[in-house]
């Protein structure tokens, strides 16, 4: 018997999901996000991202015109969840022993981490050598404090310029007391009271009037 043809079957490659205008500029957030966290700024690429998400480059740009406006949304996403989460802190420490409020604060910093890596984290308090991405990280950390730098002044009796430089000092602290366990060197529940002794410490030396 003569052999059937085979019949031919064209595939069509799977069309590409459209997502909403938000939900893309937030998917390329989160593609950044866990760039920054694995290779540090220098991973944070337009054409990085653009694969990474699944994009084109004019994509990016749509929402990003600069590689600097990426890495600053980045950073602002960050700092939108930390905030939010340091407010849940402070509300649910009104009242208690100084070290108390320190734990709850360094707990929702681990926590913020652990959500959305410890990239943007870093960069908060960075001095390396991408001196653009490190100002940037510094501006985000400013808009951070902003907010309780009264608050904090309210309680000390600080001078506003002291205020600044103790909330910077204390920022730095528990962020290198965090380090171990950002590199892997020790658990989550080992860092913590180490960060909470540092902050505690500097808290009440700093404040003195």
């Amino acid at each position: 018997m003569p052999r059937r043809p085979v019949r031919r079957v064209r595939t069509v490659a799977p069309r590409r999901a459209r997502l909403a205008p938000d939900a893309r500029r937030q998917q390329l957030i989160d593609v950044a996000t866990a760039l920054l966290t694995e290779h540090g700024p220098a991973g944070v690429e337009v054409t990085a991202v653009a694969d990474a998400a699944g994009v084109t480059r004019p994509v990016i740009y749509r929402f990003f015109p600069t590689r600097d406006a990426l890495l600053a949304g980045v950073l602002d996403d960050f700092v939108a969840g930390l905030g939010a989460r340091y407010h849940a802190a402070l509300a649910g420490s009104i009242g208690a022993p100084i070290e108390r409020i320190a734990q709850a604060f360094i707990e929702a910093s681990c926590d913020a981490i652990e959500a959305r890596g410890g990239g943007a984290w870093r960069l908060l308090y960075a001095r390396g050598a991408d001196v653009t991405a490190a100002a940037l990280g510094r501006a985000a950390l400013h808009r951070l404090l902003a907010p309780w730098l009264p608050r904090i002044g309210e309680l000390t009796g600080l001078t506003s310029t002291r205020v600044e430089l103790l909330a910077e000092i204390v920022v730095a602290a528990g962020g290198a007391a965090l380090d171990g366990w950002l590199d892997g060197r020790m658990r989550r529940k080992d860092a913590v009271p180490i960060a909470t002794r540092a902050v505690t410490a500097l808290l009440r030396e700093l404040s003195r009037r």
